[in-house]
């Protein structure tokens, strides 16, 4: 009995052992710098393992003609352009050699329908870039139904998961005076109305999920500061993601859901 009571006291003197270094490797950790990620040690550290993979990559004798066959792939003047409809028209984001970062641009279906379809631009991004003197990168447009006439256009600074929202009139091909503008951040949104968002971002410094997305969804009228917008669900930090939807049907019936991530699946 006294040599079990021995063992016991062992055990129990190694599993706070253990526990103690494993709470100082965490509270340690050599690459928690890692999580700033935009930090300027961690941005020298991503460029170079870059630099590291693009030596290996480009002395590989196959590399220049996979590259090369790739980019007139990608260049390809007779690609298939990828349309959707959109208030009776088609519209399509197009990348080429003369439109490096992109132009939203639309036509319509009996002009799509030909070998030659003549396209009108809406949005040229390398203009608005220039004229910005910013590095905008297309994330994509969520237009108001059943109109679709004013669109929530998501630029991303660089490609970056974070986006600025900003309003934009198809009609009038430029974006709407004092309409909505979302500032940069991880967010998403979701028509209500017209003059109605639903808007999931970090309202609050810190207010994310350990993934990294927002967890509060608050509601934003036309012309409300973001600090006055209401809130309207709240979901909890171990989240994956809550995140704003609106389904719209054929009759122009609304409804609009908030989407509770709990796990990844």
């Amino acid at each position: 009995m006294r040599r079990f009571a021995v063992l016991v006291l062992a055990a129990s003197a190694f599993t706070r052992v253990a526990a103690a270094q494993a709470t100082r490797a965490d509270t340690a950790d050599p690459y928690r710098w890692l999580e700033d990620v935009s930090g300027a040690r961690a941005m020298a550290w991503v460029k170079a393992e870059n630099s590291k993979a693009t030596n290996v990559l480009e002395k590989d004798s196959r590399f220049a003609g996979i590259y090369k066959s790739a980019l007139t792939m990608a260049q390809a003047k007779d690609r298939i352009p990828n349309a959707s409809f959109m208030a009776g028209a088609l519209y399509n984001f197009w990348q080429d050699a003369a439109h490096v970062r992109g132009i939203w641009r639309t036509t319509t279906l009996e002009s799509y329908r030909t070998a030659s379809p003549v396209w009108t631009t809406v949005l040229d991004l390398d203009a608005l870039a220039k004229t910005e003197k910013a590095n905008w990168v297309w994330h994509g447009a969520d237009c108001m139904r059943p109109a679709e006439q004013r669109c929530l256009l998501f630029l991303s600074d660089g490609g970056e998961d974070a986006v600025t929202v900003r309003e934009f009139d198809v009609t009038t091909r430029a974006f709407v005076k004092n309409g909505f503008m979302l500032p940069k951040g991880k967010q998403n949104v979701a028509w209500m109305g017209l003059d109605t968002l639903l808007v999931s971002r970090e309202w609050k410094t810190g207010e994310m999920t350990a993934s990294g997305y927002a967890f509060v969804v608050k509601r934003l009228a036309r012309g409300q500061a973001l600090g006055n917008a209401t809130e309207v669900f709240r979901g909890v930090a171990k989240d994956v993601s809550v995140d704003p939807f609106t389904i719209v049907d054929g009759a122009g019936h609304r409804a609009t859901f908030i989407r509770r991530g709990v796990s990844f699946f």
